[in-house]
């Protein structure tokens, strides 16, 4: 996967391409960093995103969805804690239609709509909110990052709705909608210089504003907190504590990928699952999880158990953890947890659509599409010594934030 070309357009976005012969389908990515002044808006940016896809000054939602829909087309917009991507999976034939749809949405939006999108939202994030596990990571969340928008979750979201207008959706997307805050990558079995040129005389006219980003700072967590919420009719007890943990940039993601894997990442050989659920029969679903992200990254341990367990779920939590402190993986299990992580990223780049979207997204995170094929050797790299020395680092015992998302009858917790 090193057939990489990168280049600029006329007004200098990026252009990421890898040529992969013998596949009908081509995939395109637009990234957009997200961060402006109305970032810590919560909800902004996702109805805004929502609104791309719902009218445009040529043709209805109702024309785009059959276009899509006749073309066999996959098109879709993301909202993420650091970008906004939208998506476009299509044949090789249909390059020109495609690629002119994306410009029209991405340049003549209408962004109409507005309060029939938020009435949408508000019932969908209602819904999704009934899980106790969802409002569990939901109101970690909040609490690891108080005053930044790493933690606009689906309650700040519902909660600020009624304060979002076509107005701020209108300058938001205005603001981020800059040559220079965007990244594109094709992967495609199609001519470079056919699709380069077409990317030209589109995307390529896209005003370069040179917008200055806002800064918004991470909080140190210095003490540990416990937030406590009563789910009327819950069966069970959810619980999940979290770290702030490495950033991707940092050089310790490496060592945390491979730390989370072999903790509770790696399904039936994890140490979580094989000790939780296995040897003391606390629950099911058990796991650890890892996300890197551009200002810090998120280490979390999860467990759904019966109420009665919560203590001694919270005791397992950090007995495991001692252990990944202070006793090095054994080769075998280093080994192991290495081989999982890497064959779960071999299965994620097996189509054009995921190669796009991890070529913009590395190039997108400051590090360069080159860095999509280096984590492979780098993850080779890992020690176990290094696994114990980031374990110690980052899984501070006095900077944890557990949320128990509980039965209304639990109490004394």
């Amino acid at each position: 996967m090193n057939n990489l070309n990168r280049y600029k357009l006329q007004n200098g976005i990026t252009v990421l391409y890898r040529q992969n012969k013998n596949t009908p389908r081509t995939a395109v990515n637009v990234f957009f960093n997200s961060l402006n002044d109305l970032s810590m808006e919560a909800g902004v940016s996702n109805v805004m995103s929502r609104l791309l896809l719902q009218g445009t000054k040529k043709h209805s939602a109702e024309e785009i969805s059959d276009i899509i829909d006749n073309n066999g087309f996959e098109f879709n917009v993301d909202v993420k804690h650091d970008y906004i991507r939208l998506q476009a999976y299509f044949l090789d034939e249909d390059f020109d239609v495609a690629s002119d749809l994306i410009d029209e949405v991405l340049k003549e939006s209408t962004f109409e709509k507005v309060q029939k999108e938020i009435s949408k939202l508000r019932g969908e994030l209602t819904a999704d909110l009934d899980s106790p596990r969802l409002q569990a990571f939901d109101n970690l969340a909040k609490n690891m990052f108080p005053n930044h928008y790493y933690g606009n979750t689906y309650t700040k979201i519902l909660d600020n709705l009624t304060n979002v207008t076509k107005e701020k959706v209108e300058s938001f997307y205005q603001n981020i909608f800059s040559a220079d805050n965007i990244v594109v990558s094709v992967v495609s079995s199609m001519d470079y210089g056919k699709i380069v040129d077409k990317l030209d005389k589109t995307l390529g006219v896209i005003e370069n504003k040179s917008v200055i980003r806002p800064e918004f700072l991470i909080t140190p967590i210095l003490e540990n907190r416990t937030v406590t919420i009563a789910k009327k009719n819950a069966a069970q007890a959810q619980i999940v504590q979290g770290w702030l943990a490495p950033k991707l940039e940092d050089e310790d993601f490496f060592a945390m990928s491979v730390m989370n894997t072999a903790l509770g990442a790696c399904g039936l050989s994890s140490r979580l699952l094989l000790e939780l659920r296995d040897k003391k029969g606390l629950a099911y679903d058990v796991r650890s999880s890892y996300e890197s992200l551009k200002n810090t990254g998120i280490f979390t341990i999860y467990i759904g158990t019966e109420p009665k367990n919560i203590q001694i779920s919270l005791d397992g939590f950090r007995e495991e953890i001692g252990k990944i402190q202070n006793i090095p993986l054994s080769e075998k299990e280093l080994s192991g947890a290495k081989n999982n992580l890497l064959g779960k990223r071999k299965y994620y780049h097996e189509t054009n659509s995921q190669q796009a979207y991890y070529l913009a997204y590395y190039e997108f995170m400051g590090l360069g599409a080159e860095f999509d094929a280096e984590i492979f050797d780098r993850i080779e790299k890992v020690s176990s010594e290094q696994v114990q020395a980031v374990a110690q680092k980052y899984l501070d015992e006095h900077s944890i934030i557990s949320v128990l998302a509980t039965p209304e009858y639990v109490t004394g917790l």
